[in-house]
């Protein structure tokens, strides 16, 4: 299975909403950590690379400005924000220094030309770009990344190696961590007040954390 049909397989028709109370369980910690590092407003011009069936997208669209891009017309169709393109990360039809923040989640591990995206991801923002990336060396994510073929790539993804994909793109990292746990999106209902509590008692920078966070700015 290649990337694309990984991402528009049948199942994942039958995904959650983004208001589904256990995707904000696994979405609203990761917004509330980037809001904690990036000002984010009403006129803040965010772009969300990568953003599939919105799950980021819809939470930034209520704080700031947001809009989506992604390579499967499939995942578009399941975002809620209108403000969505069909385009490829490593070529992105946007003039430089079009938005204020570039966000991606997850995408770099999946995506053949790391280099080339994490560019296009710098030139047409203005400010910040703020990338999200499984940690590796987190138990959890080392099973999942060695056991789904397509995931594969995340068992690279130590904080270390972001930090040097994304300083080889001429961007400056301002704060860079591997935070926290999550509750995994298939959690049943009933289960969720358990996870939420399991998952917040890791929820703070450590070497472990599930996700790493890299906040980079542009220079001039």
């Amino acid at each position: 299975m290649n990337q694309k049909d990984y991402w528009e397989r049948r199942r994942l028709e039958r995904r959650r909403s983004p208001e589904h109370p256990v995707i904000a369980a696994y979405v609203l910690p990761k917004v509330n950590v980037v809001r904690g590092c990036v000002r984010l407003t009403k006129q803040t011009r965010l772009l969300d690379v990568g953003c599939g069936n919105g799950f980021f997208t819809f939470y930034f669209d209520r704080i700031c400005d947001a809009y989506g891009v992604d390579f499967s017309m499939k995942m578009l169709k399941m975002n809620p924000l209108k403000k969505t393109f069909l385009m490829d990360a490593a070529d992105l039809k946007f003039e430089e220094n079009s938005f204020d923040v570039v966000f991606c989640h997850s995408l770099l591990h999946h995506v053949e030309r790391i280099d080339r995206v994490v560019r296009e991801m710098r030139r047409v923002s203005r400010k910040q770009v703020v990338i999200l990336e499984p940690n590796r060396d987190n138990p959890f994510m080392f099973l999942f990344s060695l056991a789904v073929r397509e995931e594969r790539r995340g068992l690279r993804f130590s904080l270390s190696y972001v930090r040097d994909i994304v300083s080889r793109s001429g961007l400056r990292i301002v704060r860079s961590f591997s935070y926290g746990m999550v509750v995994p999106m298939g959690t049943p209902t009933f289960l969720l007040p358990l996870a939420k509590r399991v998952a917040g008692l890791f929820n703070f920078n450590h070497p472990l954390g599930i996700t790493n966070f890299i906040i980079a700015e542009k220079g001039a």
